[in-house]
């Protein structure tokens, strides 16, 4: 785990909606521009931090994790944000990522279905120590009371499991199943969120062998209401979660 005097931790959130909420609690900021982005250098909890809006998608995901890690040298990236639901997920729910797939990437007959070649794996596994870490702290978060009734969140619960990344918004039951009844098929387990981005900062990290975790928060059911779901609840639920959670999750090392 992190030391927290000598660390400094990459924060990630895809949209400006998600991650608000983190940016304006960091202190002592400087920004420093690379590209189309802007990193975010400050303290949290504490803590020393970058953070960035990655944008969204896998290529943006990616390149903002591999600049964190290249760049600013972080020694862990913490993905915060929104997913659809998945295996027994409900709105308002918490998913922690254990394992991460690319339910876009096709490159039969080479390879397998969602085979990584430079991983040599279709799967990728977190850091399990970071992973506890994180459910502990969402726990934690979740057991203080957090009730949305106007959006039916009212026993919000943490699952650890998989998240399945691809370039595509998940708005119809049909595509969703698909997705689900191919990864059931294929890999004999089911996601539990469903999403465009954590498979592609898991890859990243992976490979250059930094320690990650994705927190993602159940904002719809990746079916044909998916798109109204998503703007309201990333308007009123989320960045309170990802504050608080994150908050609990730096706080648990000091």
């Amino acid at each position: 785990m992190f030391n927290v005097l000598l660390a400094t931790i990459g924060i990630m959130s895809a949209m400006p909606e998600e991650g608000d909420s983190i940016l304006n609690a960091i202190t002592e900021k400087t920004v420093e521009h690379v590209g189309k982005r802007e990193f975010v250098k400050g303290s949290f909890e504490g803590v020393p931090v970058v953070f960035c809006i990655a944008g969204i998608g896998k290529v943006s995901a990616a390149t903002t994790a591999a600049l964190l890690i290249e760049r600013f040298q972080v020694d862990e990236i913490v993905f915060t944000g929104v997913a659809g639901g998945g295996h027994k997920t409900s709105i308002g729910d918490v998913v922690v990522g254990s394992t991460y797939v690319q339910h876009d990437l096709d490159t039969r007959p080479i390879y397998p279905y969602y085979y990584i070649t430079s991983l040599g794996t279709q799967i990728i596994h977190a850091d399990p120590m970071r992973v506890r870490k994180m459910q502990g702290a969402a726990s934690r978060y979740l057991n203080t009371g957090i009730k949305f009734p106007d959006l039916g969140v009212s026993d919000p619960k943490v699952h650890v499991g998989m998240i399945a990344s691809g370039d595509q918004f998940i708005g119809s039951v049909e595509l969703h199943k698909s997705v689900s009844d191919q990864i059931r098929e294929i890999l004999s387990c089911d996601f539990h969120a469903i999403e465009m981005e954590g498979a592609s900062v898991a890859q990243v990290c992976t490979e250059l062998g930094v320690p990650f975790v994705v927190l993602r928060t159940i904002s719809d059911k990746a079916d044909h209401k998916a798109s109204g779901h998503f703007l309201t609840f990333i308007e009123e639920v989320a960045r309170q979660y990802s504050l608080g959670i994150l908050r609990e999750y730096f706080r648990s090392e000091q």
